[in-house]
């Protein structure tokens, strides 16, 4: 009995002790709930403004690595275009729709309308980001700074710098507030310069400023350079003389072309009007066009020599042939075709030496239109230069197949088809080059492959008649170039207007120094020239001398044994 009793009170003992036990396990669980409730209460509720604070002071974002654009140079290594660090400022709308008084702030130091301001950051309030200022000095960046507003963001930048400003604008072009190229070098070789954007993970404070990086995502790749064939030198001599000219003549527009007669290399390209690249305004949209590249027109007689080469290589003419071109007037299907005078019996020289329409017309006339498309084609004239900017025309040459005899007559003295004065300099850059046409270049050094168009003897035969034209008698002699031989020709062409032609005109010339040894070409169209003079002889003549000459003596161009007579006074005659 005794051992019974012993048993059972050992089983009460040991429930009362499970029991001690649940007791104290639920009692700690209990203080734990309550630690935790009490842990979550000041978190949630006392501590809330301290931890967003803190979590905006440890803002991990993900930013972009900008990269500059690579510098293009001249061929001499002068800058023409490069990229300067700046700072961009956004904001996110959602931590600034509390603070309207620090818009305000912001606002003045920005010079910006607050009352736009206050708009944007209602409006995108959902936005993320915005951009509110753009590539501004680091300066100006550190005064907003320090006014330690939430939710105003810095970051860098670049913004392009063209330390040649108007001179090169048009063919260099610019780039958009994105970075991007536009228009010239800055769009044809935009990959080239543009490089690769990169990215990293960086820790912001609630100002914006970076506390820390964390870690590079993409890799960055800084733009490429390029050297251009451009000689700063020559570009302001050729953009003076042209800007000089336009504005005397009270012309509409110019462009002013030098190339490397032997390489195809650009050395200077200008156009009027012209624009500001680091200032642009809605009146730069009008100088923005590169005019030696896009713009086509009728060029007039600086197209005969090509119609002479084609009258030599058809073999129906030698440059002892002679032409009748009495008396001044010549009739073509009921179309007359006029010279300035009766030039009467005249060989190819003199053709051209006084610029005869009717000679060139009956040159025209006595060989097939297919050999003249040929001839022309031969040269470029209606299809591309290929030297790679994007944006230049191709000009216009009307297939043969529709050529009345009139209009094949019109197109041997420049009229009923279209050119570039890029195609003019590369043309007349052959005849210089014994006949080997080369596509023309803007890089330093690309010397693109030429090829064999015409007999060199007939490219020198034809050389020697442009010398003549550059003489005290004939209509060249405002190109005289003293201690030079100088071969050239003049251009006055009437403008078309509806139904048929108006009494505006272009004004050019083209030709190429020293003309034994050709170095430079240089080529000159203005458009409508207004008063008394708008001949090539008197308006784009001296402009070509004002280039040649300088050019040739910055490029230290030795001259030759050779006394030209002085320049008459020219007339509009070409």
């Amino acid at each position: 009995m005794i051992k019974k009793a012993t048993h059972k009170t050992k089983k009460r003992g040991n429930a009362v002790n499970v029991n001690m036990r649940m007791s104290i396990v639920i009692a700690f669980l209990m203080l734990c709930f309550i630690v935790i409730v009490a842990r979550a209460f000041t978190i949630q509720v006392k501590g809330k403004e301290f931890y967003t604070k803190q979590g905006d002071i440890r803002q991990i974002r993900e930013i972009d690595l900008l990269v500059p654009r690579g510098t293009i140079f001249d061929r001499n290594g002068e800058p023409l275009a490069i990229s300067t660090p700046m700072v961009s400022i956004g904001i996110e709308p959602s931590k600034l729709i509390d603070q309207l008084s620090r818009i305000e702030q912001l606002a003045e130091a920005l010079d910006l309308d607050p009352i736009k301001l206050k708009e944007l950051v209602t409006d995108k309030k959902n936005k993320k980001f915005i951009y509110i200022k753009r590539r501004i000095p680091p300066y100006l960046a550190d005064s907003v700074k320090a006014l330690n507003i939430t939710g105003v963001e810095f970051r860098k930048e670049f913004k392009r710098f063209y330390p040649a400003g108007e001179i090169t604008s048009q063919l260099i072009g610019f780039t958009d507030a994105n970075d991007i190229g536009k228009e010239g070098i800055e769009s044809t070789y935009d990959q080239w310069l543009a490089g690769q954007t990169g990215s990293k993970q960086v820790m912001q404070d609630r100002f914006g400023h970076i506390i820390k990086d964390i870690k590079e995502v993409t890799v960055a790749k800084p733009g490429k350079d390029i050297d251009l064939s451009i000689d700063r030198r020559l570009q302001y001599v050729a953009y003076k003389a042209l800007k000089t000219a336009v504005y005397k003549h009270k012309a509409e527009k110019g462009a002013a072309i030098i190339l490397d007669a032997a390489t195809g290399e650009v050395l200077a390209m200008v156009s009027q009007p012209s624009y500001n690249p680091n200032n642009k305004t809605q009146e730069s949209i009008s100088g923005m066009r590169n005019r030696a590249t896009q713009d086509i027109y009728e060029p007039g007689s600086v197209i005969k020599p090509f119609t002479v080469v084609a009258g030599l290589l058809s073999g129906e003419y030698t440059d002892e042939s002679i032409i009748d071109t009495a008396p001044g007037v010549f009739e073509v299907d009921g179309y007359k075709i006029k010279d300035f005078r009766n030039y009467g019996d005249i060989n190819l020289e003199k053709l051209l030496a006084k610029s005869s329409n009717i000679g060139a017309a009956k040159i025209a006339l006595n060989i097939s239109k297919s050999h003249l498309w040929d001839t022309f084609n031969l040269f470029g004239l209606g299809s591309s230069t290929n030297s790679g900017i994007i944006g230049e025309s191709s000009g216009h040459l009307p297939d043969h197949s529709r050529w009345s005899r009139s209009r094949q007559a019109n197109i041997a003295y420049g009229y009923s088809l279209q050119v570039t004065t890029l195609q003019l300099a590369v043309a007349y850059a052959a005849i210089a080059n014994n006949g080997r046409l080369r596509n023309p270049t803007y890089i330093k050094g690309e010397i693109k492959q030429d090829k064999a168009i015409i007999d060199p003897k007939v490219a020198n035969t034809v050389s020697k008649m442009l010398e003549a034209v550059v003489t005290k008698e004939n209509t060249g002699n405002k190109a005289i170039i003293e201690g030079y031989k100088v071969a050239g020709k003049t251009g006055t062409a009437q403008m078309a207007a509806q139904g048929g032609y108006s009494d505006n005109y272009i004004a050019s010339f083209v030709g190429y120094a020293p003309a034994e040894n050709p170095r430079l070409v240089v080529a000159i169209s203005i458009t409508d020239p207004a008063g008394e003079e708008y001949g090539g002889g008197v308006v784009a003549a001296p402009i070509f001398k004002q280039i040649m000459q300088n050019s040739l003596r910055i490029l230290n161009i030795s001259p030759e044994n050779y006394q030209p007579q002085l320049a008459l006074e020219a007339s509009n005659e070409d």
